[in-house]
């Protein structure tokens, strides 16, 4: 994979400028949802949209406490909603934090959809717990949440009979990624290196998560256990705060390109609503509220290596994270 085609560049400019997302409006009463990195950006408006949408318990899983706790006031003044929200302290640079999240998360009475929104597009060159930061937060903490917390929606899924839902927050930019240590004997250790190229890396750590994230839905179907529904939601560029480039040409673009932050968190809450014939969404892609392909190059025969060598470097660093 050698960055995007003509055809993947160009359909994203046209998406971005020409998709406008609608209001969801599937009711999320009676259930209980997760967002991490929901004190600002689109968890945030996710979660805004979720208390709208009538959800009886919100945690907002936040790296500070404090943040999380202004949103939660806002939102509850927005919308005169008290009692519904939560806030819990994870930081997905600590794996360790990322456990002690989700033994928490086993308390609760029910778990019907989780939102990994949290991430990071790096700046410099960081490390967190032996791994490249962006690589730690976007990916391995991630699927470590989402592998600790699936258990919880499985015994939901007998409790309540129905299909709960666990949604990733990746990007059309995997389309964009070169992934330039797939060639290495290990993945994972070739991402350790320095980089200069920090949107490259971004790049490459949501085409990590696609990679791997199918694999982990395929063998989910297989388990034979109760149904969840795990796929992976762009929202596209929308002002969230994320990348913090400028310059004048960013500017142009931003104004004629970027979605409101609003728009992306409807289009997250979209992902985790338990729609008519939800369980076809399961391993997919969602893109504009609808489900499209991934980059063609994941279907390829390199796409399909590339993710069994993925698979089975992230297993072996998640089995050993946790416990």
């Amino acid at each position: 994979m050698s960055g995007p085609t003509p055809s993947a560049g160009l359909g994203l400019l046209f998406s971005q400028a020409t998709y406008r997302a609608p209001l969801p409006t599937e009711s999320f009463e009676g259930q209980t949802i997760i967002v991490t990195g929901a004190n600002a950006g689109l968890g945030r408006d996710a979660v805004r949209h979720l208390v709208r949408l009538n959800a009886s318990r919100v945690i907002l899983a936040v790296r500070t406490i404090s943040k999380g706790e202004e949103a939660q006031a806002a939102i509850e003044e927005e919308y005169g909603r008290k009692g519904v929200m939560e806030v819990w302290q994870i930081d997905m640079a600590k794996f360790a934090s990322v456990r002690a999240f989700a033994q928490r998360a086993q308390g609760l009475d029910r778990l019907d959809a989780v939102l990994l929104n949290a991430g990071i597009w790096p700046k410099k060159f960081e490390m967190a717990e032996g791994h490249e930061a962006t690589v730690t937060t976007n990916v391995i903490s991630t699927f470590l949440l989402a592998r600790l917390l699936l258990p919880k929606l499985q015994e939901t899924s007998k409790l309540t009979q129905t299909i709960p839902r666990m949604s990733v927050v990746d990007s059309d930019l995997h389309k964009f990624a070169k992934l330039t240590t797939k060639k290495d004997d290990r993945i994972f250790e070739g991402l350790k290196k320095p980089v200069t190229d920090y949107d490259g890396r971004y790049h490459d750590t949501k085409l990590l998560v696609v990679l791997y994230g199918r694999k982990l839905a395929a063998q989910m179907s297989k388990s034979g256990q109760p149904k969840v529904c795990l796929n992976f939601v762009n929202p596209g560029w929308c002002s969230s705060g994320l990348n913090v480039r400028e310059g004048a040409g960013v500017a142009v673009a931003k104004r004629l390109l970027q979605r409101s932050q609003d728009e992306g968190g409807r289009m997250l809450v979209d992902a985790i609503a338990l729609v008519p014939r939800v369980e076809e969404r399961h391993g997919q892609y969602i893109n504009k509220m609808r489900v499209e392909k991934y980059a063609a190059w994941v279907y390829s025969k390199e796409g399909e290596a590339t993710a069994e060598k993925v698979w089975a470097e992230l297993n072996e660093i998640l089995e050993k994270e946790s416990v």
